[in-house]
């Protein structure tokens, strides 16, 4: 599958778990987002972040999508881990 068909797929699939209120594929791609951001040194919020040129702000943009996919994750399970 090219990336253009997988994009497309991808923001159906949002966009469809988004009305059905499941926030837990929010939450992974934003896990997923910050895997290539480490390797890379670069994160985007409004613009191009780097590690080299602005570290606590590069950092802080990381810690904040790992804790937000977290939560939105979480969030999504912990009703089932409750047994509700």
């Amino acid at each position: 599958m090219n990336s253009r068909v997988l994009n497309y797929v991808t923001f159906f699939v949002l966009m469809a778990s988004t009305v059905l209120g499941y926030q837990f594929l929010w939450g992974l791609l934003f896990l997923y987002w910050t895997i290539p951001n480490f390797f890379s040194g670069h994160a985007f919020l409004l613009s191009d972040v780097t590690r080299d040129d602005d570290p606590i702000l590069f950092w802080a943009v990381q810690i904040a999508w790992v804790v937000l996919g977290a939560m939105l994750v979480a969030l999504d399970l912990y009703p089932l881990i409750s047994g509700q």
